[in-house]
């Protein structure tokens, strides 16, 4: 299995930082090490997904 080199790790921080969810690069190297740049895109943007409906949700119940 393929991981993450130094480059792809700048890329995973760049573009975490794009959605206001900052990353070190040792933090990417804990967590999402043992994966692939795609791999932990797509596991990190779709728990950020979960993040945010979850707020709506909560600033929606606040509402009514």
């Amino acid at each position: 299995m393929r991981v993450m080199n130094q480059s792809e790790i700048r890329t995973f921080i760049e573009r975490m930082e794009e959605i206001g969810d900052p990353w070190t690069e040792e933090q990417v190297s804990r967590v999402y090490g043992g994966c692939t740049l795609e791999e932990a895109l797509f596991d990190r943007m779709a728990l950020m997904q979960m993040h945010f409906n979850n707020l709506a949700a909560l600033i929606n119940a606040e509402r009514e």
